[in-house]
């Protein structure tokens, strides 16, 4: 464990990863919503199959569903006993199961078997084109187009250092001294530094361009 702590260390060392874990932590928040969108959505599908197909899928020989399971002769083959709806933890497997498009068509097999009708495709169609179809090809699009928003930002937040009418800016902060601010002296002593944190996690912020409007004296009245 600790060979891997240290290898993590390593690789936040190198500045492309430093600046990849950087970006991923800001563009989190970001994706939270479409993120439980797809769990909500997921939910009820693990619910739904609960219902329609809880307890078809079985290994257990005094039920005749079993016997009926093992002519899936390629689902059996692939010992994929645990897909199946028989609680929220299975269903929720199977669902990440064809989230990822990994051999749905056999998946879909045993309930077939079991249930003997086609009619359970359209339990796996419906979710193919609502999750994967849909919701994310959403996801995948908010964080490509917010990780591009965000190197952005971070270029510019971590680049040459700013001074502002006396103000240094350096990266997302300022420094200042209280004693006089944007041209205005306010018999404040000592030195302060200023944060920009978005309130509504919003990835494309410019904390410079705030700090350059606020500690600047275009923004003082008597400039106008």
């Amino acid at each position: 464990m600790a060979r891997v702590l240290r290898l993590v260390r390593l690789l936040f060392a190198i500045e492309s990863f430093r600046l990849l874990g950087a970006i991923t932590l800001d563009i989190l928040p970001a994706s939270r919503d479409i993120f439980l969108v797809l769990l909500f959505v997921a939910y009820f599908f693990a619910t739904s199959g609960q219902l329609l197909y809880g307890g078809y899928i079985t290994r257990d020989p005094s039920n005749p569903l079993s016997h009926a399971l093992l002519e899936a002769t390629d689902f059996t083959s692939s010992a994929y006993w645990p897909n199946n709806f028989n609680d929220m933890f299975s269903g929720m497997n199977v669902l990440f199961n064809l989230l990822v498009v990994n051999n749905w068509t056999t998946c879909i097999q045993g309930f077939e078997y079991t249930t003997g009708s086609k009619t359970a495709r359209f339990f796996f169609l419906f979710f193919h084109l609502i999750c994967v179809t849909g919701i994310s090809n959403v996801i995948t699009s908010v964080v490509i187009t917010s990780f591009f928003q965000q190197l952005e930002v971070i270029e510019h937040r971590y680049g040459p250092n700013e001074r502002v009418d006396g103000t240094s800016i350096r990266g997302s902060r300022a420094f200042f001294a209280a004693s006089v601010l944007t041209g205005t002296n306010t018999g404040v002593q000592g030195k302060y530094s200023a944060h920009i944190q978005a309130v509504n996690f919003d990835v494309d912020i410019d904390e410079r361009a705030v700090m350059r409007r606020v500690f600047g004296r275009s923004n003082t009245p008597d400039s106008k």
